[in-house]
């Protein structure tokens, strides 16, 4: 595989959706996230490709990962293993109470800091139109990130398939026949893309170079997350100096990407979180499940793009603090009006931490 999941969202509509409250964004009550005690079918056609955020896990800042000019990283964030379970103690009512909870949560968790490897699990989805109905074409992506010299860093990629989203997708793709495969026009100089229902084989490819870690889609380096403050309003001032538009939106990614997606201390976790709580902008769409069936609560980041309307969710466990998935959903425009909104990709933090294991071997 040549390829990585890129961190970027993509509108292709055209216009203003109608169910608007009065300044201008969607009511967010309207578009739960898979949610536990209410789901609704979402439109077969769409005119939205998702995009698969992804970025990099590490190990801890004082080991020093060797071969090929490897980056060498700080502490890694607490293990999101196992399935998120909102406990009778944390009841956040509002996206503030929930991030405040989670940063809690973080500021008191203990985690193992040592190990042979860092091992980062992660399911990358993304929703494809093929006719009537969307598929999932689902990705596993393992990071062995090694803590000593002589160890190799090694990458596992594997194709976990494709299959129908919803229920709805599903009796479409039944009444088309259910194929097993689909192929689709590739980029322009490349050949089709064949998407199959069936599971692929594990890919295991030596990570070279610079660990590629990414904050709400700039480069970032080692020496960048060592140096991030662990106090909320200096946080957001560096992030500020980094990020081109210093809106709130791009605040809210880089936010997303600290207490989920890189190897950063816990105590800079705990700030990310609190800065979110700061944020404008920031819904709260109550408990929801990831595309794995665990529940947690949901947060999101809603915008208009140049012709639709599209969120950003990430969900939380509030009785661990740790980050259970980020989601991209199209809310629709006029000409493609979405009900309650269409899951167009997805990042599932399927477990993170360390381990005295071997790697696998490419």
């Amino acid at each position: 595989m040549t390829t990585r999941p890129e961190d970027v969202m993509q509108l292709l509509a055209d216009a203003r959706p109608g169910r608007l409250d009065p300044d201008g964004r969607p009511d967010p009550a309207n578009y739960t996230a898979q949610s536990v005690t209410r789901r609704r079918s979402v439109p077969r056609r769409l005119i939205l490709a998702g995009a698969l955020p992804m970025a990099a896990a590490a190990t801890a800042v004082a080991l020093v990962l060797t071969g090929g000019g490897t980056d060498p990283v700080p502490a890694p964030p607490g293990s999101p293993a196992g399935p998120g379970s909102p406990g009778a103690a944390a009841t956040p009512g509002s996206a503030r109470e929930l991030l405040l909870v989670a940063a809690a949560q973080t500021d008191a968790s203990a985690t193992a800091t040592s190990g042979r490897y860092w091992v980062r699990v992660q399911e990358h989805g993304e929703r494809k139109e093929v006719g009537r109905y969307g598929i999932a074409s689902r990705l596993l992506i393992e990071r062995w990130l090694a803590s000593a010299a002589g160890d190799p860093n090694v990458e596992v990629y594997q194709n976990l398939g494709a299959a129908p989203v919803t229920a709805a997708d599903e009796a479409a793709w039944k009444a088309d026949g259910s194929p097993q495969q689909w192929t689709e026009t590739g980029p322009k100089g490349t050949p089709p893309i064949v998407r199959t229902t069936a599971v692929g084989p594990r890919q295991v490819r030596a990570i070279r170079g610079l660990l590629p870690m990414m904050i709400a889609g700039r480069q970032v380096t080692a020496a960048d997350l060592a140096g991030l403050p662990s106090e909320p309003g200096a946080l957001k001032s560096w992030l500020t100096a980094r990020l081109p538009q210093h809106a709130d939106d791009d605040l809210f990614y880089a936010g997303r990407d600290l207490v989920a997606e890189l190897p950063v201390s816990a105590a800079v976790r705990a700030a990310a979180y609190r800065m979110l709580a700061d944020l404008q902008g920031v819904d709260f769409l109550g408990v929801v499940q990831d595309r794995q069936g665990r529940s947690g609560m949901a947060v999101a980041f809603t915008r208009r793009g140049d012709g639709g309307w599209g969120q950003q969710r990430l969900i939380v466990d509030p009785g661990t603090g740790r980050a259970l998935a980020q989601e991209s959903w199209f809310l629709g425009s006029a000409a493609t009006p979405a009900g309650p909104g269409t899951l167009m990709s997805w990042t599932v933090y399927v477990r993170a931490g360390f381990t005295d294991e071997a790697a696998p071997t490419p």
